[in-house]
Protein backbone atom coordinates (compact mmCIF):
# COMPACT_ATOMS: atom_id res chain seq x y z
CA UNK A 1 0.00 0.00 0.00
CA UNK A 2 1.10 3.46 -0.66
CA UNK A 3 -0.68 6.83 0.82
CA UNK A 4 0.68 9.86 0.09
CA UNK A 5 0.97 12.24 2.93
CA UNK A 6 0.62 16.00 1.98
CA UNK A 7 1.63 18.45 5.00
CA UNK A 8 1.28 22.21 4.99
CA UNK A 9 4.64 24.36 4.54
CA UNK A 10 4.87 28.22 4.66
CA UNK A 11 6.53 30.08 0.71
CA UNK A 12 6.33 29.19 -2.60
CA UNK A 13 6.31 25.29 -2.31
CA UNK A 14 3.45 24.81 -0.60
CA UNK A 15 3.59 21.50 0.77
CA UNK A 16 6.10 18.74 1.69
CA UNK A 17 5.03 15.11 0.41
CA UNK A 18 6.21 12.22 3.20
CA UNK A 19 4.79 8.41 1.78
CA UNK A 20 3.97 5.63 3.79
CA UNK A 21 4.97 2.47 1.75
CA UNK A 22 4.39 -1.25 2.81
CA UNK A 23 1.94 -3.38 4.95
CA UNK A 24 0.05 -2.17 7.90
CA UNK A 25 1.84 -3.67 10.49
CA UNK A 26 5.28 -2.21 9.06
CA UNK A 27 4.84 0.51 7.08
CA UNK A 28 7.83 2.76 5.87
CA UNK A 29 7.32 6.27 6.29
CA UNK A 30 9.68 8.61 4.01
CA UNK A 31 10.52 11.93 5.49
CA UNK A 32 8.73 13.41 8.21
CA UNK A 33 7.44 17.63 7.42
CA UNK A 34 8.58 20.99 9.29
CA UNK A 35 8.53 20.82 13.74
CA UNK A 36 5.44 23.64 13.22
CA UNK A 37 1.98 22.85 15.08
CA UNK A 38 0.21 22.67 11.40
CA UNK A 39 2.46 20.08 10.13
CA UNK A 40 2.28 17.87 13.76
CA UNK A 41 -1.34 18.26 13.31
CA UNK A 42 -2.10 17.11 9.97
CA UNK A 43 0.76 14.16 10.28
CA UNK A 44 -1.46 12.83 13.86
CA UNK A 45 -4.46 13.00 11.82
CA UNK A 46 -3.05 10.85 9.06
CA UNK A 47 -1.57 8.65 11.33
CA UNK A 48 -4.13 7.54 13.19
CA UNK A 49 -6.05 6.71 9.92
CA UNK A 50 -3.05 5.02 8.06
CA UNK A 51 -1.34 3.29 11.21
CA UNK A 52 2.79 4.17 12.88
CA UNK A 53 6.12 3.30 11.33
CA UNK A 54 7.94 1.11 12.02
CA UNK A 55 10.49 2.41 10.40
CA UNK A 56 11.35 6.37 9.08
CA UNK A 57 13.64 7.27 6.08
CA UNK A 58 15.41 10.38 6.24
CA UNK A 59 15.81 11.59 2.66
CA UNK A 60 18.25 14.60 3.43
CA UNK A 61 18.69 16.87 6.47
CA UNK A 62 16.60 19.23 5.13
CA UNK A 63 13.80 21.17 8.16
CA UNK A 64 10.77 19.90 5.97
CA UNK A 65 12.12 16.71 5.50
CA UNK A 66 13.79 15.66 9.02
CA UNK A 67 11.68 18.34 10.97
CA UNK A 68 9.35 15.79 12.96
CA UNK A 69 11.95 13.15 13.10
CA UNK A 70 11.50 13.21 17.18
CA UNK A 71 8.15 12.11 17.40
CA UNK A 72 9.45 8.67 16.15
CA UNK A 73 12.54 8.37 17.81
CA UNK A 74 11.27 5.77 20.46
CA UNK A 75 9.28 3.86 18.35
CA UNK A 76 10.74 3.34 15.34
CA UNK A 77 13.74 2.84 13.24
CA UNK A 78 15.50 6.29 11.69
CA UNK A 79 17.03 5.19 8.91
CA UNK A 80 19.64 8.20 7.21
CA UNK A 81 22.63 7.53 5.08
CA UNK A 82 25.88 7.31 6.24
CA UNK A 83 27.62 10.81 4.39
CA UNK A 84 24.18 12.72 5.61
CA UNK A 85 25.09 11.85 8.85
CA UNK A 86 28.76 12.38 8.15
CA UNK A 87 27.74 15.78 7.43
CA UNK A 88 25.64 16.40 10.18
CA UNK A 89 29.16 15.41 13.08
CA UNK A 90 30.78 18.08 10.68
CA UNK A 91 28.42 20.79 10.62
CA UNK A 92 27.73 20.27 14.87
CA UNK A 93 31.78 20.50 15.52
CA UNK A 94 32.87 23.32 17.61
CA UNK A 95 35.27 24.13 14.17
CA UNK A 96 32.71 24.45 11.98
CA UNK A 97 31.65 28.24 12.97
CA UNK A 98 35.30 29.17 11.90
CA UNK A 99 35.35 27.29 8.81
CA UNK A 100 32.33 28.19 7.28
CA UNK A 101 32.92 31.93 8.47
CA UNK A 102 36.16 31.98 7.03
CA UNK A 103 35.24 30.73 3.59
CA UNK A 104 32.59 32.79 2.82
CA UNK A 105 34.09 35.85 4.20
CA UNK A 106 36.73 35.18 2.00
CA UNK A 107 34.45 34.53 -0.76
CA UNK A 108 33.20 38.55 -0.06
CA UNK A 109 30.13 37.62 1.50
CA UNK A 110 28.76 39.83 4.26
CA UNK A 111 29.19 38.29 7.79
CA UNK A 112 25.30 38.17 7.93
CA UNK A 113 25.19 35.41 5.24
CA UNK A 114 27.22 33.33 7.68
CA UNK A 115 24.89 33.77 10.49
CA UNK A 116 22.13 32.76 8.44
CA UNK A 117 23.26 29.60 8.25
CA UNK A 118 24.65 28.72 11.54
CA UNK A 119 21.24 29.72 12.76
CA UNK A 120 19.85 26.89 10.49
CA UNK A 121 22.74 24.75 11.35
CA UNK A 122 21.32 25.20 15.11
CA UNK A 123 17.92 24.42 13.97
CA UNK A 124 18.67 20.98 12.64
CA UNK A 125 20.97 20.15 15.64
CA UNK A 126 18.07 21.05 18.32
CA UNK A 127 15.83 18.87 15.80
CA UNK A 128 17.57 16.00 16.00
CA UNK A 129 19.51 15.60 19.07
CA UNK A 130 17.49 12.75 21.11
CA UNK A 131 17.36 10.63 17.37
CA UNK A 132 19.42 7.55 17.10
CA UNK A 133 20.13 7.22 12.81
CA UNK A 134 20.38 4.28 11.74
CA UNK A 135 23.09 4.62 8.99
CA UNK A 136 22.17 3.34 5.24
CA UNK A 137 24.20 3.03 2.61
CA UNK A 138 24.22 3.07 -1.07
CA UNK A 139 22.77 0.25 -3.09
CA UNK A 140 21.75 -1.31 0.80
CA UNK A 141 18.57 -3.34 0.31
CA UNK A 142 15.28 -2.99 2.10
CA UNK A 143 12.48 -5.30 2.37
CA UNK A 144 8.87 -4.15 2.11
CA UNK A 145 5.47 -6.00 1.76
CA UNK A 146 8.17 -9.05 1.32
CA UNK A 147 9.46 -7.29 -1.74
CA UNK A 148 12.78 -5.82 -2.21
CA UNK A 149 13.47 -2.18 -2.37
CA UNK A 150 16.90 -0.41 -2.68
CA UNK A 151 18.57 3.22 -1.20
CA UNK A 152 20.37 4.73 -4.00
CA UNK A 153 22.76 7.61 -3.10
CA UNK A 154 22.25 10.63 -4.90
CA UNK A 155 24.76 13.79 -3.65
CA UNK A 156 24.31 17.15 -4.65
CA UNK A 157 21.25 18.81 -3.56
CA UNK A 158 22.67 17.43 -0.22
CA UNK A 159 25.70 15.53 0.57
CA UNK A 160 24.13 12.33 1.78
CA UNK A 161 20.95 12.45 -0.26
CA UNK A 162 19.11 8.96 -0.56
CA UNK A 163 16.40 7.97 -3.03
CA UNK A 164 14.39 4.09 -2.57
CA UNK A 165 13.72 2.53 -5.76
CA UNK A 166 11.14 0.19 -5.24
CA UNK A 167 9.07 -1.61 -8.19
CA UNK A 168 10.16 0.73 -10.46
CA UNK A 169 9.04 3.29 -8.13
CA UNK A 170 11.46 6.30 -7.23
CA UNK A 171 10.91 7.87 -4.23
CA UNK A 172 13.19 10.52 -4.92
CA UNK A 173 13.16 13.31 -2.08
CA UNK A 174 14.31 16.99 -3.11
CA UNK A 175 16.74 14.75 -6.06
CA UNK A 176 14.15 15.64 -9.04
CA UNK A 177 11.10 17.67 -9.07
CA UNK A 178 9.09 18.10 -11.03
CA UNK A 179 8.41 21.63 -11.89
CA UNK A 180 11.57 23.57 -10.12
CA UNK A 181 15.10 22.65 -10.12
CA UNK A 182 16.37 21.50 -6.73
CA UNK A 183 19.00 23.86 -5.12
CA UNK A 184 22.45 22.09 -5.61
CA UNK A 185 24.76 24.35 -2.68
CA UNK A 186 28.58 23.99 -2.00
CA UNK A 187 28.46 22.73 1.52
CA UNK A 188 32.22 21.99 2.17
CA UNK A 189 34.98 23.74 0.64
CA UNK A 190 36.56 21.01 -0.72
CA UNK A 191 33.42 19.17 -2.39
CA UNK A 192 32.19 19.82 -5.73
CA UNK A 193 28.50 19.12 -5.44
CA UNK A 194 27.23 19.84 -8.72
CA UNK A 195 29.62 16.94 -10.63
CA UNK A 196 28.34 14.77 -8.10
CA UNK A 197 24.86 16.07 -8.78
CA UNK A 198 24.76 15.83 -12.87
CA UNK A 199 26.59 12.12 -12.05
CA UNK A 200 23.59 11.00 -9.88
CA UNK A 201 21.29 12.45 -12.36
CA UNK A 202 22.77 10.39 -14.86
CA UNK A 203 22.79 7.07 -12.80
CA UNK A 204 19.09 7.47 -11.93
CA UNK A 205 18.60 7.59 -15.98
CA UNK A 206 19.96 4.03 -16.41
CA UNK A 207 17.21 2.87 -14.06
CA UNK A 208 13.73 1.44 -15.16
CA UNK A 209 11.41 3.86 -13.48
CA UNK A 210 7.82 4.11 -13.68
CA UNK A 211 6.74 6.76 -11.52
CA UNK A 212 8.20 9.22 -9.43
CA UNK A 213 7.24 10.54 -6.27
CA UNK A 214 8.66 13.67 -5.31
CA UNK A 215 8.78 15.60 -1.90
CA UNK A 216 7.06 18.88 -3.70
CA UNK A 217 4.57 18.74 -6.39
CA UNK A 218 2.59 15.57 -7.60
CA UNK A 219 4.25 11.73 -9.11
CA UNK A 220 5.32 12.11 -12.82
CA UNK A 221 6.44 9.77 -14.89
CA UNK A 222 8.57 11.39 -17.53
CA UNK A 223 11.83 10.80 -15.62
CA UNK A 224 14.65 11.03 -18.51
CA UNK A 225 12.93 14.02 -20.13
CA UNK A 226 12.65 15.98 -16.66
CA UNK A 227 16.75 15.33 -15.98
CA UNK A 228 17.60 16.68 -19.20
CA UNK A 229 16.22 19.70 -18.62
CA UNK A 230 17.49 20.07 -14.82
CA UNK A 231 21.11 19.71 -16.65
CA UNK A 232 20.13 21.97 -19.04
CA UNK A 233 19.28 24.65 -16.24
CA UNK A 234 22.79 24.06 -15.10
CA UNK A 235 24.15 24.48 -18.56
CA UNK A 236 23.03 28.13 -18.79
CA UNK A 237 23.83 28.92 -15.07
CA UNK A 238 27.41 28.10 -15.75
CA UNK A 239 27.41 29.67 -18.88
CA UNK A 240 25.83 32.76 -17.00
CA UNK A 241 28.80 32.74 -14.64
CA UNK A 242 31.01 32.76 -17.53
CA UNK A 243 29.56 35.86 -19.07
CA UNK A 244 29.63 37.37 -16.18
CA UNK A 245 33.16 36.80 -15.66
CA UNK A 246 33.84 37.55 -19.47
CA UNK A 247 32.23 41.13 -18.85
CA UNK A 248 33.84 42.45 -15.06
CA UNK A 249 37.04 40.79 -15.73
CA UNK A 250 37.05 39.40 -12.34
CA UNK A 251 34.75 39.13 -9.88
CA UNK A 252 34.36 37.19 -5.92
CA UNK A 253 31.51 34.86 -5.42
CA UNK A 254 29.40 37.56 -3.93
CA UNK A 255 29.69 39.38 -6.64
CA UNK A 256 28.67 36.90 -9.13
CA UNK A 257 25.95 35.78 -7.05
CA UNK A 258 23.85 39.55 -6.92
CA UNK A 259 25.06 39.73 -10.54
CA UNK A 260 22.93 35.97 -11.71
CA UNK A 261 19.72 36.20 -12.89
CA UNK A 262 17.31 34.47 -10.06
CA UNK A 263 13.93 34.62 -9.83
CA UNK A 264 13.88 37.75 -8.39
CA UNK A 265 16.73 40.48 -8.58
CA UNK A 266 19.17 40.20 -5.31
CA UNK A 267 17.70 42.73 -3.45
CA UNK A 268 14.27 41.27 -3.04
CA UNK A 269 15.08 38.12 -2.22
CA UNK A 270 14.38 36.86 0.99
CA UNK A 271 17.20 35.36 3.76
CA UNK A 272 16.86 31.75 2.77
CA UNK A 273 16.78 32.01 -0.55
CA UNK A 274 20.14 34.32 -0.37
CA UNK A 275 21.43 31.70 1.54
CA UNK A 276 20.14 29.21 -1.00
CA UNK A 277 21.85 31.25 -4.03
CA UNK A 278 24.78 31.99 -2.18
CA UNK A 279 25.59 27.89 -2.27
CA UNK A 280 24.66 27.51 -5.66
CA UNK A 281 26.73 30.22 -6.91
CA UNK A 282 29.66 28.40 -5.00
CA UNK A 283 28.80 25.34 -6.36
CA UNK A 284 28.86 26.36 -9.94
CA UNK A 285 31.80 27.89 -9.08
CA UNK A 286 33.46 24.90 -7.95
CA UNK A 287 32.24 22.85 -10.92
CA UNK A 288 34.07 25.58 -13.28
CA UNK A 289 37.17 25.79 -11.33
CA UNK A 290 37.14 21.48 -11.39
CA UNK A 291 36.83 21.59 -15.26
CA UNK A 292 39.50 24.37 -15.90
CA UNK A 293 37.41 26.62 -17.12
CA UNK A 294 37.87 29.57 -14.59
CA UNK A 295 40.71 30.08 -12.02
CA UNK A 296 41.09 31.26 -8.26
CA UNK A 297 42.79 33.90 -6.92
CA UNK A 298 44.09 34.27 -3.57
CA UNK A 299 44.51 38.26 -2.51
CA UNK A 300 45.57 37.18 0.96
CA UNK A 301 41.90 37.85 2.76
CA UNK A 302 39.91 37.68 -0.62
CA UNK A 303 39.57 35.07 -3.19
CA UNK A 304 38.59 36.12 -6.86
CA UNK A 305 37.93 34.28 -10.21
CA UNK A 306 38.75 34.93 -13.54
CA UNK A 307 38.25 32.88 -17.12
CA UNK A 308 41.12 30.97 -18.10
Amino acid sequence: MLYTLRLPIKGSLNHVNTYLLGDIKNFLLIDTGLPTPEDISTLTEYLKKYGSPKRVLITHYHPDHIGLVSLFAKSAEILINEKELEFLNFIFDDNYDHIIGKFLSENGFPKEYTEIILQNRNRIKEITKNVKFTEIKDNDEIIISDKKGKFIWTPGHTIGHTCLYYEKLLFCGDHILPHITPNVSLLRPDDNPLKEYIESLERIMELDVEKVYPAHGDPFTNIRERINEIKKHHERRLQEIINILQKRGKANAYEISTNISWYKPWQELGNIDKQLAIGETLAHIKYLQENNTISMHDAGNVIFYTLK
